[in-house]
């Protein structure tokens, strides 16, 4: 049957009052908020602190009609509800205004945020300006993909649970920036493209581009980031105007224009792509402080100090000369290129590849046959993988993750690695990239009895 509008055995109805005030004026506003999870929790509560009539869509299981958003003044849409969904669909049709979580935040978040998006690096880069923002005392959190919704950090702050100058970092993904309008970042950064999400843009890697783009809509010129291996000549998208880069790696040192901040050398994050990274960070970074804090020693050793978590090219330990390692996150083939630059300086690598496709090309992994040893593929998109992989690399297809990691560490000789990073989602397998690393971490820590 469908759901008509004010049913509570499908919808939840909000209606509480907040006495402060916000950027938009949503007071007595009809929300429709599709998706239930994260996202869709957050915005659920920031409608409540705003004293908007919430009104959850909990699911996408019933069959969806136009009257199930009569009276209905605003829809937000969690990223993780695809367009394709009945119930999207039916939004659409509504003629209702849609926004995405990240926007319903933004117009409600009264101080100035920072923004990150990008295929790869985005985690890193997030986490690392926050870190530095933090230890040259200015209140800083992640927020977005990472940390908190950023409807849940524009909440606290509206209900004085975080501090009023608190400055967000927000991870953003091309989902959240698909229905945007108002979400205008302080400063935002772009780290890279690559083949990621494809499923889900009929117009390819021009129209993911596109959407990655959005970011900087809102945002001035002098505040527009790009990372530094950004070639949008390939791509064939018009690039805005961007900011002329401050700093740089050269000659062994970390720079701001031509002065040393210190040694790379000095720093845990290594390899190229993590430079890039902390290139990035390091221009949002000095967009909230003084020239004179970025030589201060504050920063220096936040910086030294700072290393990936887990799942992105975790060590998770070495035995009998072969290193284990956990990049579970790595879930495109530009992040497996990254993560096999860095394990390759040790020797030979053992892949653990595959997952659910995302309609990626895993070709140019070919270039890697001399630092590969072999190839282990599991997964929904096994057999694509194998057909253009095979003929240069040598592979095996696994039926099962377990059984994956164990031929992998069977075979593994001393000076190689066996790395663990799919290029894929993890969802016809885990519940997670979290999951799957984890799964993974305990199968090497009981193997050598360190669990």
């Amino acid at each position: 049957m469908p759901v008509i509008l004010g049913e509570v055995t499908s919808f939840l109805v909000f209606k509480k009052r907040f006495s402060g005030n916000s950027n938009f004026q949503m007071d007595g506003l009809n929300i429709a908020i599709l998706g239930k999870g994260r996202s869709g929790q957050a915005a659920k509560r920031l409608a409540e602190a705003i004293g908007a009539s919430s009104v959850m869509l909990l699911d996408d299981s019933d069959s969806p009609c136009i009257e199930m958003f009569a009276g209905t003044s605003l829809i937000i849409v969690s990223p993780g509800m695809p367009p394709a969904s009945p119930s999207y669909q039916t939004a659409r049709r509504s003629g209702v205004e849609m926004i995405s979580e990240l926007e319903f935040a933004a117009r409600n978040f009264k101080g100035k945020y920072l923004a990150v998006t990008g295929t790869n690096g985005k985690t890193t880069t997030t986490e690392l300006t926050v870190h530095l923002l933090n230890a040259i005392g200015i209140n800083s959190t992640a927020a977005g993909n990472i940390g908190h919704a950023f409807c849940e950090v524009s909440t606290d702050v509206l209900n004085g649970t975080l501090l009023e100058n608190t400055l967000p970092v927000v991870e953003v993904s091309s989902y959240q920036l698909e229905l945007i309008r108002d979400f205008s970042p302080w400063a935002a950064a772009l780290t890279n493209i690559a083949e990621d999400h494809l499923d889900r843009y009929p117009g390819g890697i021009s129209e993911y581009t596109a959407t990655k783009l959005k970011i900087f809509d809102k945002v001035e010129v002098g505040n527009r980031i790009l990372g530094r291996s950004f070639a949008i000549d390939e791509i064939g998208v018009k690039m805005p105007d961007v900011a002329t880069p401050s700093f740089n790696m050269d000659s062994g040192y970390l720079l701001y224009g031509d002065k040393r901040l210190l040694q790379t050398r000095e720093l845990k994050l290594q390899g190229r792509h993590n430079q890039e990274n902390i290139l990035v960070a390091l221009e949002l970074v000095s967009r909230a402080i003084s020239e004179e804090k970025l030589f201060s020693k504050e920063l220096k050793d936040a910086l030294i100090s700072f290393d990936t978590g887990e799942n992105r090219v975790e060590l998770v330990l070495e035995k009998d000369g072969v290193r284990y390692v956990n990049d579970s996150k790595g879930t495109n083939p530009a992040a497996v290129e990254a993560a096999l630059d860095m394990c390759s300086e040790f020797g030979k690598v053992r892949l653990i590849l595959g997952g659910l496709d995302k309609e990626m090309d895993f070709s140019p992994l070919k270039k890697y046959v001399s630092e590969i040893s072999k190839a282990y593929i599991i997964g929904q998109c096994r057999e694509k993988i194998f057909e253009q992989l095979n003929e240069v690399v040598p592979c095996q297809l696994c039926d099962g993750f377990e059984e994956c990691v164990n031929e992998a560490c069977d075979d593994a000789l001393s000076g190689e690695t066996v790395l663990l990073s799919p290029g894929c989602a993890s969802f016809d397998m885990f519940k997670s990239y979290a999951v799957r690393g984890e799964t993974f971490c305990n199968l090497i820590r009981e193997r050598f009895g360190q669990k």
